[in-house]
């Protein structure tokens, strides 16, 4: 066997397949028509492939495909996995895939709680206890007697009882004295 025939070995199989490039058939074809030895392997070549081929159909005849559909779908559709192991393998691969993501988070969570919890804390401490609310029933004999509220600018209220003057009364005029100017008092 020289050293072409050598190079040419390894073409055979793929040229039997009909897998070899324009240019490469052309070259295996020229080295065929000059080597008794190479057209002999490329026989053989030609014939086991045949005999594979026909076993191989001979065995995909016999073979039942009936319940091939329904054998393969049971393998790729597993029973589902119940919710807490869908739980787990979704934690999972959110751990595999994004733990840069899920630890920053974790660790941004903690550091607000810690800076928040201290400073609601102590404002709720400022604010000291919530105000008190004292009702008293009150009756009044006078009619003209009427409660006023007024809203002070500390946030406290200031109710106040008020005599309004009868219709018959006198009113007495709202004179207010000029404000004092500069340094009188």
């Amino acid at each position: 066997m020289s050293s072409a025939c050598q190079s040419f070995q390894l073409l055979l199989s793929a040229y039997a397949d009909g897998e070899v490039s324009v240019q490469e058939r052309s070259q295996v074809d020229v080295h065929l028509s000059g080597c008794a030895d190479c057209r002999a392997r490329l026989q053989d070549l030609q014939s086991l492939s045949q005999v594979v081929a026909a076993t191989l159909i001979a065995k995909a005849e016999d073979a039942d495909f009936s319940r091939f559909a329904d054998q393969v779908m049971a393998r790729i559709t597993p029973d589902r996995p119940g919710l807490l192991e869908r739980l787990r393998i979704g934690w999972q691969e959110i751990l595999t895939y994004h733990r840069a993501a899920v630890v920053s988070s974790m660790v941004t969570a903690a550091v607000t709680l810690a800076i928040a919890v201290p400073l609601v804390y102590r404002y709720a401490l400022s604010q000291g206890p919530g105000p008190e609310v004292i009702v008293q029933d009150l009756q009044l004999d006078d009619p003209n007697v009427k409660p006023v509220v007024m809203k002070l600018d500390n946030g406290k209220t200031l109710i106040m009882l008020v005599r309004q003057p009868d219709a018959d009364e006198e009113q007495v005029p709202n004179v207010t004295p000029e404000p004092p100017k500069g340094g009188e008092l």
